[in-house]
This record gives structure tokens, C-alpha cells and sequence, in this order.
């Protein structure tokens, strides 16, 4: 990404510049003869690709280290274990686009649209993804541990095995989304949007989520514990056998929500709102957890220690 970058005219492609392969794609795009652009290998590291035309081309097994991609188009095209480590796709389009084994690892990707792409097996450890789109998009298998992924739109996405320790979702948008045995160990979630979100199998471990939005949500069974859900808001989610124990919900809001057998064990619900006693009723409670009075439990009907305590 540091210094000055190549131009397509000085890159070979099968005994024609990587340039000319461009003006025929071009061609191939309009309808006015030409050849789509199908590239198998090739290496072009530090690449000046910059607004490329690359609708609906295929690349197999191709480098682009350190190369500059930014606002090119890459909608429709189909990528097979292409390399872009380090590369630059500020603004690129990846609409529709089918997505294998690519790495993208520490590439910047700001602002960049991948709504409706197929990802799979991607590596997007450390990359910045701030502010992308990828609504209705599909994953499975990617790996985006420590990546930025802060106020992305994900909304409608559906997420399988994917993995995002310790990655930066702060104010990103899962609205009606769909997560399966994915990681979300030690991420940052706050201010999140999971509103009517789905998630089974899912390990929210040591997450910060402060403020997150989950109301309406199914997130039974999965684990939250000793994560930070402060003033997080569950108003009519299903959090049936899922694991907060030791976690801090601190001021979060439970109206309607179904907690049988919700295990709330070392829990801190100091502030809870709309838990009612039959709710605590039907959870686990311990000595170590902290009632919405501020008390510690176990819950005993009677006492009023599902009466949130405000401070």
C-alpha cells in the first residue's frame, strides 16, 4: 500500500498486457465483441487498479498484494483463492460476486459493497472493513479475527461458522440476520443492531455489548457469559437455556422476554427492567447472582427482588 504502483500496461497475461485484457473485457461488457477477462494465476502485486471495469470477470489462484483496487467494480465476478493481502479496495464493488478462499488479510476495504456476495472460506484477520455493505450476504467459514468491522450493514446476512474474535462490530447492523455456530469471543458489539436476529450455537464469550439492540431475537442456547450486556435491551427475545452466567447486565431490559431456564448464575441483573418474578421464577439463579433489586439471589418469589433498583 506505500509507494507508487504499477500500471496494467506493464503486466502480462497469457502474451497480452493485463491492459489490453481490459479493453477486451470492456468490449465483452458492452456487447461489442471482446473476451470476458478469465485469469488463471498470474501476479499482480502493487497493481494500479483503480476504477477497473472487472464486472462479471474470473480470477483463479490470482495475487493482487499490495495492490490499489479502490472504487473498482467488481459486481458479478467470480474470485477462487485469489490472494489480496494488504491491498487497497477502498469503494470497490463486489455485488453479487462469488467469493472462495480468498485472503484478505489486513487489506483496507472501507466503504466498500459486498451486499448479496457469496463468501466463503475468506481470511480477513486484521482487515478494515469499516462501513461496509453486505446486506443479504452470505457466509461460511470466514475467519475475520481482530478485523474492523465497525458499523457495517449486515442486515438480512446469513453468517455459517464464521469466526470474529476479538473483531470490532461497534454499531454494526444485523437486523434480521442469521448466525449459525458462529464465534464472537471477547468481540466489540456495542450499540450493535440485532433486532429479530437469529442466532443457534453462537459464542458470545467475554463480548462487549453494551447497548446492543436484541429485541425480538431467538438467541436460545447460545453463550453469553461473563460478557458486558449493560443496558442492553431483550424486550420479547426468546433467551431460553442460553448462558449468562458471571456476565453484567446492568440496567438491561427483559420486558416479554422468555428466560425458562435461562442460566443467570454470578449474573449481575442490578437495574434489570421488566423481569417479572414468575420470569426469575422459571431461570437459574445462585448466591452469586445480583436481582434487579441489587440483592443477591438466589430469586424467591415474594421478596421483590425482581423490582429494579435505580442508581
Amino acid at each position: 500500500m506505500v509507494g507508487a504502483k504499477i500500471s496494467p500496461a506493464q503486466f502480462s497475461v497469457e502474451g497480452q498486457s493485463l491492459q489490453e485484457v481490459l479493453a477486451r473485457h470492456a468490449e465483452w461488457l458492452a456487447g461489442a465483441g471482446g473476451r470476458r477477462a478469465e485469469i488463471r494465476g498470474g501476479a499482480f502485486s502493487d497493481a494500479d487498479l483503480r476504477h477497473a471495469d472487472l464486472r462479471r470477470a474470473v480470477f483463479t489462484g490470482t495475487a493482487f498484494l499490495d495492490a490499489d483496487l479502490s472504487h473498482a467494480d467488481l459486481s458479478g465476478a467470480t474470485l477462487y483463492h485469489c490472494d489480496f493481502r494488504n491491498a487497497t479496495l477502498d469503494r470497490s464493488d463486489f455485488t453479487g460476486a462469488d467469493l472462495q478462499g480468498l485472503n484478505f488479510q489486513r487489506c483496507l476495504m472501507t466503504d466498500a459493497n459486498l451486499s448479496e456476495a457469496r463468501m466463503t472460506n475468506l481470511r480477513c484477520q486484521e482487515a478494515n472493513f469499516r462501513d461496509c455493505r453486505m446486506f443479504e450476504a452470505r457466509m461460511q467459514g470466514c475467519d475475520w479475527t481482530r478485523a474492523n468491522l465497525n458499523a457495517v450493514y449486515l442486515n438480512r446476512a446469513v453468517l455459517s461458522n464464521c469466526s470474529f474474535t476479538e473483531s470490532n462490530l461497534e454499531r454494526c447492523n444485523l437486523l434480521l440476520a442469521r448466525l449459525y455456530s458462529c464465534r464472537l469471543v471477547a468481540a466489540r458489539l456495542v450499540d450493535a443492531i440485532l433486532t429479530s436476529a437469529q442466532a443457534s450455537g453462537c459464542d458470545f464469550q467475554g463480548a462487549d455489548m453494551s447497548g446492543a439492540r436484541l429485541g425480538e431475537s431467538n438467541l436460545a442456547q447460545n453463550n453469553f457469559s461473563r460478557a458486558i450486556l449493560s443496558s442492553c435491551d431483550f424486550h420479547e427475545s426468546n433467551l431460553s437455556t442460553a448462558d449468562f452466567t458471571g456476565s453484567m447486565l446492568l440496567n438491561a431490559a427483559f420486558r416479554d422476554a422468555n428466560v425458562m431456564a435461562t442460566d443467570f448464575r454470578g449474573a449481575v441483573l442490578e437495574g434489570a427492567r421488566g423481569l417479572t418474578g414468575s420470569q426469575l421464577t422459571s431461570a437459574v439463579t445462585s448466591h452469586t447472582t445480583v436481582l434487579p433489586s441489587g440483592t443477591r439471589g438466589p430469586f424467591v418469589p415474594g421478596k421483590y427482588s425482581e423490582m429494579p433498583v435505580f442508581r
